[in-house]
């Protein structure tokens, strides 16, 4: 009965282990029911779910479909902290290593480049970024990806809101976007405290390893700052998965042993 009990314990221990770096999350949050829409600077609608007019300047959430070979080159926010929560489909989301407080530092221009880690990103990834980081994200699947992207304290959407926005009235029949808008956004951004790259491997290396699922995803964080504006749902976590492989183990060892002690008897 020890080796029973050491084994179930023992399984116990690894499934939290094991759970303690893999955190499944569906979060859904609570639009606000006038959400506006505009185009992000590949002509994709770009809905902002919460703004900081709504949310007494504390974040602002935007959702936006992905398409295959598309997504946000690398980048660094100097004025707000960002999750990435990748709502449907796989995706692929980058962080750096290096720190850049100063936004006339500009990785691979006057600073020397980073190593920016990726991860492959199913639904239900919650990625949290300081301010001062590279980040940025691609979806490298043959299928559009849904992304939310949470920013503490709101701002940055005032770009598209109040600046330089193209109103999306029908999500289904975006409006192209003019040739300068990419421009209008880049000198725009920088207004912001956003400093962006030009290609995906301009700011640094970029390798795909699972470096970031060992970051704090600062889900509890999150989840306090939305309060009442969002709900989650458990997904089947691996804890169960382990539990189960473990104590089903636990059960075979223990019925060897007795199957041992009766040979013996």
């Amino acid at each position: 009965m020890k080796l029973f009990g050491v084994a179930v314990i023992s399984s116990l221990l690894l499934s939290l282990a094991i759970n303690s770096r893999v955190e499944a999350l569906n979060l859904t949050v609570k639009p606000d029911p006038d959400a506006p829409s505009y185009l992000f600077v590949d002509g994709v609608p770009f809905t902002f779910l919460k703004r900081g007019e709504t949310t007494g300047g504390q974040y602002a959430i935007g959702e936006i479909t992905i398409q295959p070979g598309q997504g946000a080159l690398p980048h660094i926010h100097h004025q707000e902290n960002e999750w990435f929560y990748v709502k449907e489909g796989n995706l692929q989301l980058m962080r750096g290593e290096n720190y850049y407080p100063d936004p006339n530092q500009v990785p691979g221009v006057n600073a020397p480049k980073d190593l920016i880690h990726a991860l492959n990103a199913p639904a239900g990834t919650l990625l949290y970024v300081e301010k001062d980081y590279i980040h940025g994200v691609l979806n490298v699947s043959q299928e559009p990806a849904k992304l939310q992207l949470i920013w503490t304290p709101a701002g940055f959407e005032n770009i598209f809101i109040k600046e330089i926005g193209i109103p999306v009235l029908d999500p289904s029949n975006p409006p192209p976007p003019t040739s300068d808008y990419p421009l209008l956004f880049a000198e725009a951004a920088r207004r912001y405290g956003v400093v962006g790259s030009f290609s995906y491997e301009e700011f640094g290396d970029i390798v795909v390893d699972n470096t970031l699922l060992n970051l704090d995803n600062r889900s509890d964080k999150l989840l306090k700052l939305l309060g009442e504006d969002a709900t989650t749902i458990p997904e089947p976590s691996v804890l169960w998965g382990a539990l189960i492989f473990g104590t089903s183990g636990a059960i075979s060892i223990w019925k060897s042993q007795r199957k041992s002690l009766k040979k013996v008897a």
